[in-house]
């Protein structure tokens, strides 16, 4: 196994601890298949690293200042949900994964007879701009019909919300235009739990049954 490649790895790796949503079979797994053609490929190299990265990872989050970013995006949209709008962490890697992420609950729940107004979804691209330079994380929306006045409405409820949990927030009014937090601090250790299809669920019916 070549430098080259090692080091390809060790990028990717550092970019799913600091995301902090999988856990070091997670990891091994996703990443071992990024390299399923490499003949060479050491896994057990790769577990090593995956678990000094891991712990050095989570013993700096004991300095954190709570609660995170991330802790208050997670209460921002789980009260979203129960305002009947789908919100979703981490939906795949692009805008078209989670708008079909997004559609998917909504027909699911449409059949326990819940029926949701519109959705709300960052993705794995969005979270790379959210721990880079730019530290902005982009929230995409729409009406659970593609209605525009409900999908204002469900913009205008997105930004009360990000506003009342402490977040900073742009958007010019435009559908065509996604929602910005602006100036976000992502931190985040990875803790098993499922923060969209399962909990979506959970509080959907919850609240709205």
């Amino acid at each position: 196994m070549n430098q080259e490649i090692k080091d390809e790895a060790i990028e990717q790796l550092e970019k799913d601890i600091l995301f902090g949503f999988e856990n070091a079979d997670d990891l091994l797994e996703t990443i071992s298949e990024m390299f399923y053609d490499e003949e060479n490929f050491d896994e057990d190299w790769l577990k090593q690293e995956i678990q000094e990265r891991l712990h050095k990872h989570k013993s700096e989050s004991l300095n954190w200042e709570k609660p995170t970013d991330f802790d208050k995006l997670v209460k921002t949209f789980d009260e979203l949900n129960k305002e009947k709008i789908v919100s979703l962490h981490k939906a795949g890697y692009t805008r078209q994964d989670g708008e079909e992420d997004c559609a998917e609950i909504i027909d699911e729940l449409n059949s326990i007879g819940v029926k949701a107004k519109g959705y709300c979804f960052y993705h794995t691209q969005d979270l790379e701009r959210a721990i880079g330079t730019e530290k902005n994380l982009f929230l995409a929306y729409d009406s659970y019909n593609r209605e525009d006045e409900l999908a204002k409405e469900v913009a205008y409820k997105i930004i009360e919300v990000l506003d009342k949990n402490g977040f900073k927030t742009k958007w010019n009014g435009s559908l065509k235009t996604r929602i910005e937090i602006s100036d976000i601090d992502w931190k985040k250790t990875v803790d098993n739990i499922d923060y969209n299809y399962k909990r979506v669920f959970e509080i959907m019916e919850k609240y709205n049954t």
